[in-house]
């Protein structure tokens, strides 16, 4: 994970798309001109560029003054224009001029602004031009060239800084200033120093104690960088003493400043200068770059625009320590959040035409993408594209070409609109863009190795190659995050290559281009999602069709909530494989069926009409699972590689990937998450459904061995942190298994004590009920226990908050006695716990003395609870069950 957008994204790398090549002309004599009157700062200078006709006529004078008293200043050192786009205008210039898009830079000093100007202009002579309309479509301004400031060095002694939860201390050394015309916007620390983190929220320090044995995160550190929108709210610069400088200092803090400030809020301005400028931080931002002798270099961070705007980054290591919202975010916003909350415009459709040449990664694509805006107000347009793509155009059915920046550090491409937009105002933006980029790596849904073979690679058969371009290689221009949308997408590939992608293939699909004119063969596949998916993807590889099935569905299934949108009665399954898989592959269409059809069985829907399996040969088993497919890894026979030890590995059942993947068509897709905290509704729902299909397929053994598995790595991992820490549990030390044991084992076992506290009719009620009111939305873990109260009638607040919101395990004692009763005996069940009270259902056998077994589902729910039992013989033993799934460790009372 990248650190926060207060240290990349909300400090926005400029990105100016290179001029188109032109030859010397006398349009860029006039935009020299141009550039040569901004110096003047005297907006009457405009005039010698405009036509004469148009400064007579007294609203075209209006608007040419107006512009030109807007962007006319005074002051200007340097102008530099650079034209963007030349199209040749209709009407009563036609042939005799063009409108020009182009970027002006403009300094004055140590500050700077950027605009975007249209301009119309015609041809007044031979080689002559003028202009005869102007407009300002975007400006930037504000923007400084920082530097430290060289002539004041202040002696420091204790002195303090401090942000929520951050404290810094310089016990003695030298602070140097960064300033602008606005105050001091930064501070260059040198000397001894002392850091003190201690995050407020108990899972932070959960965190730090994983990294640092304690729950607050000190260390000494010898340099720092800081910046802020006011110093003042967070130290007392009266405490500085000026010193004379020395020149040893200064050049030490200046190559601080060169070291640490092109982390944040450092713009590249392409063509425009080469100088770097930077955005101040706004009032409530704050940004410390801490040298620490222990831990490298941490960056602590609060950037209020974020949801959880308080950040500490391990930059050596590239992993999050700390994420979460200050106290003033959680006044203003409560605990939970959705993530569309940020967005500006939701998605609602994609229209994607690519090309890719797969040996060398390179992708031409064309993306015309519908939206509608949700902010009451929109100026700007975010796009999520990789950093490695191009984007030659973006233009915009209602507003004509528009001009776009780069992000270049955060996958992000800006459009500036010419206008304020309103909110439900309707837009279609069309992106053309091309470059390398490189396939998906494997995610977490792929087991770790356990142990590495020391045989060389050549012993063993090499796995077939494939592609998978998903939801992390931004290969498409996409919302800021994950957007149901409806799509259709068109993959130009060579011949010799197939794929599959999120949509069903149309029919007539692929078309064969033969060779010609310079090009080999090539196929064209196209794809239409008529059901929402919440992001695009495609695999390539050399795939062989090997199967294709109708799966029909029980009409009786369909029973509850209402569910709305379209509702398929039945699913078109396919299965492509590897040329080494197709044996495998023929096999696996009828247990995809009955996956399916089972799943439809407990839900009473099938969200998407089809669905391609396809087997890909990788080193690990595992797979990954968008909308309409999955790719299922088929490691290959006598691999060096071992993955026993891993959470989601259950060889008792070797269906169970395959039962996981196509889970996610249902929760992952179907029903997304609100937040990365969320993810167990995608990762613990798959995992458990693949669990409930191996009881309904293979019986109560095999369920009872993967509950076993899931509850021994949920109570071995749990210290880590709790489900609702997401992708950030083993983060800290990079091991994805704790990953897995939580998110999905410890996820899935929650799932099943639920079940058993509420009983079968109420859970299965309730997940009915969950499922469809969620269906092609995102949903939190508040959505699924309010459905789960409604069905049962329980009140399930601290179930939650003890099982998926906190990481602590129940302490709970065991007893049990035998007293005489009017019918014979009873025996009473006595469990007591200490510390937290959690609800929890408790399996307890009875072992008679004729070796009959009777398991009791005891409902512990209160600090002591006693459940009392009749029994019918002599009774042997009592014994808490294991093979239930409850996360505890039962102790017997002595």
């Amino acid at each position: 994970m990248k650190p926060r957008a207060l240290l990349t994204a909300l400090l926005l790398l400029w990105w100016a798309t290179p001029a188109p090549a032109q030859p010397s002309d006398g349009v860029r004599l006039m935009l020299n001109a141009f550039e040569n009157a901004l110096l003047t700062g005297r907006p009457e200078s405009y005039n010698g560029l405009v036509m004469s006709n148009v400064l007579e006529a007294p609203a075209s004078a209006a608007r040419a003054s107006t512009f030109a008293e807007s962007e006319f200043r005074s002051g200007a050192t340097r102008a530099v224009i650079q034209e963007r786009d030349r199209q040749n205008l209709i009407g009563a210039l036609a042939g005799n001029g063009y409108r020009l898009i182009v970027d002006a830079f403009v300094e004055y000093g140590g500050r700077a602004r950027v605009a975007t100007w249209q301009l119309d202009i015609r041809r007044t002579g031979d080689d002559e031009w003028r202009i005869v309309e102007q407009e300002r479509l975007a400006a930037v301004e504000n923007l400084y060239r920082l530097a430290v400031n060289p002539l004041n060095e202040y002696d420091a002694r204790d002195f303090r800084i401090q942000a929520e939860d951050l404290e810094l201390t310089l016990v003695e050394g030298t602070v140097f200033t960064i300033s602008t015309d606005q105050g001091v916007t930064g501070l260059v620390l040198v000397g001894h120093g002392e850091m003190r983190f201690s995050p407020a929220p108990e899972t932070e320090k959960g965190q730090l104690r994983i990294l640092a044995g304690k729950d607050t995160l000190e260390s000494r550190f010898d340099a720092a960088y800081l910046r802020f929108g006011a110093l003042p709210g967070h130290a007392d610069p009266t405490k500085l003493i000026p010193r004379p400088v020395d020149p040893r200092d200064l050049r030490r803090a200046e190559q601080i400043f060169r070291e640490e400030s092109p982390k944040s809020f450092v713009l590249d301005m392409g063509d425009l200068s080469d100088d770097r400028w930077s955005l101040l931080p706004s009032a409530e931002d704050f940004l410390a770059e801490m040298r620490t002798r222990r831990f490298s270099t941490l960056t602590y961070a609060r950037s209020f625009s974020e949801a959880e705007d308080i950040s500490v980054f391990d930059r050596r290591r590239q992993r999050n320590i700390a994420v979460y919202p200050s106290k003033q975010k959680l006044e203003e916003r409560g605990r939970f959040y959705d993530e569309d909350d940020l967005a500006a415009y939701d998605v609602i459709g994609y229209d994607i035409d690519v090309a890719l040449a797969p040996d060398r990664n390179f992708i031409n694509g064309h993306a015309r993408i519908r939206l509608k805006t949700r902010a009451p107000v929109v100026n700007q347009i975010t796009l999520r594209l990789a950093n490695s793509l191009f984007v030659q155009s973006v233009i915009s059915d209602e507003f004509g070409r528009l001009f776009s920046l780069k992000a270049a550090t955060q996958n992000a491409v800006l459009v500036n609109l010419p206008a304020s937009v309103l909110r439900d105002t309707e837009m279609t933006l069309r992106v053309i863009y091309s470059g390398r980029i490189a396939p998906q790596s494997p995610d977490r849904e792929t087991l770790d190795v356990e142990q590495q073979s020391t045989f060389e690679d050549d012993v063993f058969p090499r796995a077939e190659p494939s592609q998978l371009y998903s939801s992390r290689t931004y290969w498409y221009p996409q919302s800021t995050v994950s957007d149901y949308a409806t799509a259709t997408i068109r993959i130009t590939l060579p011949a010799v290559f197939a794929c599959v992608a999120t949509g069903e293939l149309i029919p007539d699909s692929p078309t064969l281009l033969p060779a010609g004119d310079g090009f080999a063969a090539r196929r064209v596949y196209e794809f239409a999602a008529v059901q929402p998916a919440r992001y695009l993807a495609f695999l390539v590889s050399r795939f062989t069709r090997v199967a294709d099935t109708i799966v029909t569905f029980d009409p009786a299934a369909d029973a509850g909530p209402p569910i709305t949108g379209v509702v398929n009665s039945s699913l078109d399954i396919a299965v492509e494989a590897n040329p080494r898989q197709t044996e495998k592959g023929r096999g696996i269409a009828d247990r995809a069926a009955d996956v399916a059809r089972y799943y439809d069985s407990l839900l009473g829907d099938s969200p998407y009409p089809s669905f391609t399996l396809a087997l890909i040969e990788t080193s690990l088993p595992g797979g990954h699972s968008p909308a309409y497919f999955a790719a299922l890894n088929q490691p290959l026979p006598n691999t060096p590689l071992t993955w026993r030890s891993d959470p989601a590995n259950f060889e008792g059942f070797s269906d169970f990937f395959l039962a996981h993947e196509m889970a996610h068509q249902w929760w992952g897709q179907a029903v997304g998450w609100q937040n990365y905290h969320e993810q167990w509704l995608s990762e613990g729902f798959a995992q458990y459904f693949a669990g409930l299909y191996a009881k309904h397929s293979r019986g109560n053994d095999v369920f009872a061995g993967i509950l076993r598995q899931w509850r021994k790595w949920s109570l071995e991992k749990s210290d880590q942190g709790p489900v609702y820490l997401g992708y950030r549990l083993g983060h800290i030390k990079n091991d994805s298994r704790v990953f897995r044991a939580l998110v999905y084992n410890k996820g899935a076992a929650v799932l099943q004590m639920l079940r058993n506290l509420i009983g079968d009719d109420a859970f299965l009620r309730g997940l009915k009920r969950f499922y469809r009111e969620a269906r092609f939305t995102k949903a939190g873990t508040e959505d699924l226990r309010h459905a789960m109260e409604e069905e049962s009638g329980q009140a399930l607040e601290r179930f939650f908050e003890r099982w998926i919101y906190g990481s602590t395990l129940p302490s709970v004692v065991f007893d049990f006695r035998v007293e005489p009763s009017p019918s014979g005996q009873d025996v009473v069940l006595r469990f007591e716990q200490s510390g937290e009270v959690f609800d929890l259902p408790v399996t307890v056998t009875l072992q008679y003395s004729d070796r009959r077994n009777v398991d009791v589902l005891v409902a512990v729910t209160d600090r002591v609870v006693e459940k009392r039992i009749a029994l019918d013989g002599t009774l042997r033993s009592v014994e808490i069950s294991k093979d239930d799934g409850a996360l505890v460790d039962v102790l017997k009372a002595n």
